[in-house]
């Protein structure tokens, strides 16, 4: 049923880096806004190729979400597998491969799938070992934002019927949004352009490629945020918000 996609199932726990048990289907959160790139000493934590594209982004934030996420995933790939535990991270190094649509990290010469998703400076990394169909999307939930004008103009009828049917804003906020983190999921899952998924009900597409979805949303600093993973069916997500971003 479609109300199943507005349950909140996906388990977010709050804990630090340094406690983070052993899993190969975690996803790690942070704000990115706590970090100051500054304290940093970048050839440590960067690859050089990453070194060249961070030294290329103008803004602060970009900055900061782009280091904390490519900190995340070379820490992830450390606890889950510990044959890299003692590989420096600026022996690591993240390319999009443009072929797989896919974010790529390199360790050792294994070549590890991997995920991402920022949004106002909330960022979200994860490794998809398996190789199987797996994609999450985080979106802040903002009332400012025309959604359902957006809606008319790009979703599918029966979504926007969800959309609108509440009379509460906040109400119609959080169906839109969760409508598109899993759009942005699916997207990512199939290897699929997010262009061709916005038209198409998205609840139809997730049932004929038989993915299974889990969503939650989470305050952090005031501001509402969306998640939604979707994944192959029995296999289980869930996401851990990093408290403190420390090397």
């Amino acid at each position: 049923m479609t109300t199943d996609y507005f349950e909140n199932t996906l388990r977010i726990t709050s804990t630090q880096l340094a406690n983070l048990p052993m899993v190969n289907k975690g996803i790690l959160l942070f704000d990115a806004a706590k970090l100051d790139v500054s304290q940093f000493n970048l050839p440590d934590s960067l690859s050089p190729f990453e070194l060249s594209v961070i030294n290329r982004r103008k803004s602060p934030q970009a900055k900061q979400e782009y280091l904390a996420t490519r900190i995340l995933l070379k820490q992830l790939v450390k606890i889950a597998k510990p044959q890299y535990a003692n590989t420096p991270l600026y022996n690591m190094s993240t390319q999009f491969d443009e072929v797989s649509a896919k974010l790529q990290l390199h360790v050792n010469g294994e070549i590890i799938n991997t995920c991402i998703s920022h949004s106002h400076s909330f960022v979200g990394v994860a490794l998809n070992l398996a190789n199987t169909e797996f994609g999450f999307d985080i979106e802040k939930i903002s009332l400012k934002r025309p959604f359902e004008k957006l809606a008319k103009h790009f979703y599918h009828a029966d979504e926007i019927t969800l959309i609108t049917k509440p009379s509460n804003t906040q109400a119609q906020a959080n169906t839109f949004f969760r409508i598109w983190t899993l759009k942005e999921s699916l997207a990512k899952a199939t290897s699929r352009p997010i262009a061709h998924l916005l038209s198409p009900n998205v609840f139809s597409e997730l049932s004929l490629q038989d993915l299974t979805v889990s969503s939650n949303n989470i305050t952090v600093e005031n501001e509402l945020f969306d998640i939604s993973v979707v994944h192959k069916k029995s296999t289980e997500w869930r996401c851990f918000l990093i408290k403190n971003l420390t090397l």
